[in-house]
């Protein structure tokens, strides 16, 4: 697949996912020079309907969006496949980084400082797509969604950015309030095992739902522990058990985040920043 040129403009560089009948590929637009991410998804007797929302639905969110820390859109093009049926490709910006999962594959922790970093730039990009109208749930916060910017040696002091919409819901003001903990109902769980509160497990999701993935990948970047690996107390992480050598407010920090019972986790990403932000 490299060196192959897709819609007549973007050169195939480098395979970066594949899933069943989704690819995510690294390009360069030859009009530009610019590198640029694709996104494929073959229609064929295979693909769920579902893939086709989700995918449709990360084209229309794209499309919505304006922020320095998330992809953005460039186009969308649909494009013949070699043996049978189609495909259809979305275009989006490429950010320079690495994710976070990257660098907790190659061994890295991170402090305390680091992780408030990052929570602070997610918080702040969260705000964003919730607060739009209709408001935007990612519903897929993990390590590999987190992109960071920075050097190797200092990877928080760069761009921290939230990729990968493949995953995103839209939600209407009449579907529950701001403060709201009421949910809507999907036909499937979306998400990443270990990532997903209850109520996403049970395919319902709230903006405090993003909050939830997002605490669990801060507790994951201090200890290298995947979810899994984490002791429970029922389905609560047992977050001061894991997490060392942070401070007793940043870990009630954590345990809020990652509350299993809605009624006690941090409602929105303005609270919980506000709330970060008193930490010192």
């Amino acid at each position: 697949m490299p060196g192959q040129v897709l819609g007549d403009r973007y050169e195939v560089e480098q395979q970066l996912g594949k899933q069943s009948g989704r690819w995510t590929l690294l390009a360069r637009d030859l009009t530009t020079a610019a590198p640029v991410i694709l996104k494929i998804l073959c229609i064929d007797d295979e693909m769920l309907d579902a893939d086709l929302t989700l995918f449709q639905r990360e084209v229309e969110t794209l499309q919505t969006l304006d922020h320095p820390n998330v992809p953005r859109y460039l186009g969308y093009f649909e494009m013949e496949l070699p043996k049978s049926g189609k495909a259809l490709a979305l275009i989006q910006s490429y950010l320079e980084g690495s994710s976070l999962q990257a660098y907790l594959n190659q061994g890295r922790r991170f402090d305390q400082a680091e992780a408030q970093q990052i929570a602070r730039s997610i918080l702040q990009t969260l705000i964003y797509i919730h607060d739009r109208e209709p408001s935007i749930l990612h519903r897929d916060l993990k390590p590999s969604n987190i992109l960071l910017g920075g050097s190797p040696a200092t990877p928080t002091e760069g761009a921290i950015c939230l990729v990968d919409f493949g995953s995103v819901r839209f939600s209407r003001p009449s579907e529950f309030a701001a403060d709201s903990i009421s949910a809507f109902t999907t036909l499937a769980a979306v998400g990443t095992a270990g990532y997903m509160p209850p109520e996403q497990l049970g395919r319902r999701s709230v903006k405090a739902s993003d909050l939830y993935g997002l605490g669990v990948a801060l507790t994951v970047a201090l200890t290298g522990l995947s979810p899994a690996q984490m002791p429970h107390d029922g389905l609560q992480i047992a977050v001061a058990e894991v997490v060392q050598n942070c401070s007793p407010e940043f870990v009630q920090w954590l345990i809020q985040m990652t509350e299993p019972d809605l009624s006690n986790r941090f409602v929105r990403a303005k609270i919980a920043l506000a709330a970060l932000e008193a930490i010192r």
